[in-house]
């Protein structure tokens, strides 16, 4: 049976059916025990009718998925220092920290370089994917990237991570200068125009915030507690990124992710 998505009762039926991220934070911690029960034999190969492929499994070789890293609003790259060891350790080796100027360009035009280096990276590594996160005004360069742009909604699939970030604008965007600084306002006529998200087969959203951000409010860096959001007790807005919780949530999105879409790849 079709759902008529354009349609506001198709919308809220086709949201119904999309599992909220504790549900798949489960799924993703049930995965993970099961793997450390028997780590040389991946979930797919252990079903019967699925013999095990030659070689090492992707588990054991790590990931090639491109992770883009989109740092916030004069923020520099070393915001990602403490994140970067955790992806690493954890398998996830092809890491870019994305630049840009953040006091001269709209975020519109530093979405659209985005998009650029995202295709650029997924061809170089022969990947049919990529996970994109970003701090504070990054994430809604990502978004418009998603949004806007399409990145991801007729291409290949896409995770988002979005770290404090001002879905809802903040109050401190009115002492900023420049084009992106306006956008992040409250209100602002650039938030106004971004559509509803909502994960679907190809982008999945997870949406990080912390009632103890005084710059960007958990209900903003939430979106309203987003079904795909999830708040956590502490770090501030600059500390967040050096707060293990907030590693632990980034790795259970990309992990849960790429299994989605080896389950997926299996069943066609």
């Amino acid at each position: 049976m079709r759902i008529n998505v354009t349609a506001p009762e198709g919308r809220a039926r086709a949201a119904a059916l999309v599992p909220t991220e504790a549900t798949l934070v489960a799924l993703t911690t049930a995965f993970r025990t099961l793997r450390k029960a028997a780590p040389r034999q991946p979930f797919a190969t252990r079903r019967p009718g699925f013999p095990r492929p030659a070689g090492p499994s992707r588990w054991e070789r790590g990931s090639d998925t491109p992770i883009v890293l989109v740092s916030g609003y004069l923020s520099p790259l070393g915001c990602w220092d403490a994140l970067l060891p955790r992806l690493h350790a954890n398998g996830y080796r092809n890491t870019i920290c994305f630049p840009y100027d953040s006091l001269r360009a709209g975020i519109p035009e530093i979405a659209e370089s985005l998009a650029v280096k995202v295709s650029d990276a997924t061809r170089s590594a022969g990947s049919a994917g990529v996970h994109l996160i970003g701090y504070s005004m990054g994430g809604l360069i990502i978004r418009y990237a998603v949004q806007r742009l399409g990145l991801g909604l007729t291409g290949d699939p896409v995770s988002v991570t979005t770290v404090a970030t001002p879905h809802r604008g903040t109050p401190l965007a009115y002492a900023g200068v420049g084009p992106a600084a306006q956008q992040m306002r409250v209100n602002s006529e650039f938030l106004r125009e971004l559509p509803a998200m909502c994960s679907s087969g190809r982008v999945r959203w997870s949406l990080i915030g912390s009632p103890t951000d005084r710059v960007v409010p958990v209900s903003s860096a939430t979106d309203g507690h987003h079904v795909d959001s999830l708040s956590l007790s502490g770090g501030g807005h600059l500390g967040i990124l050096d707060s293990p919780q907030m590693a632990d949530a980034v790795l259970n999105h990309l992990e849960l992710f790429e299994f989605e879409q080896a389950l997926a790849a299996s069943c066609v």
